[in-house]
């Protein structure tokens, strides 16, 4: 077999197998479709005089296109207040889990958007003190992640 018909034979396997979830992984790998987020599992922590000792509000946001992506704003401020209409706008490309995180609060493995495998960027943002807000945070790399609140930081680790 010449490596153009295996190239076709494999072309046309990827194309009936096109709707199968276990084949778009194959398919990002090989540059046949896009790269899916690592997350699978989020703790979230708070120290006790984080967030001014209030409570933060927290949105874990699962982003399914590239175009979706390039329209989220930068900072925590920015998406609470733009978040309805994000969702309206962007309904199906982008799927919103909310916490509330009380300050001195022991970890907890927080609740992620249903179809998070298949995102191609996972973010969080943080209703955090300060005017200037808190950057959005990137999880798209990480398939176990944690957030630490602290008073004036938001400690992101996992691998």
């Amino acid at each position: 077999m010449t490596g153009r018909a295996l190239v076709l034979m494999l072309s046309g396997c990827l194309a009936l197998l096109g709707g199968c979830s276990a084949i778009d992984s194959v398919k990002g790998l090989i540059g046949l479709g896009p790269a899916h987020a690592a997350l699978r599992t989020l703790r979230v922590s708070a120290d006790p005089a984080a967030n001014g000792g209030s409570a933060t509000q927290l949105d874990v946001v699962a982003v399914y296109s590239d175009a979706a992506l390039a329209k989220l704003p930068g900072t925590g401020p920015e998406w609470f207040r733009q978040r309805q209409a994000l969702q309206k706008s962007l309904a199906a490309d982008i799927e919103v889990k909310s916490l509330q995180v009380p300050a001195a609060y022991p970890a907890f493995k927080a609740e992620l958007p249903a179809r998070v495998a298949k995102a191609v960027a996972v973010l969080v943002f943080a209703n955090y003190v300060g005017e200037a807000g808190w950057p959005a945070i990137t999880l798209t790399p990480y398939a176990r992640a944690e957030l630490r609140l602290q008073p004036d930081d938001i400690a992101v680790s996992g691998h």
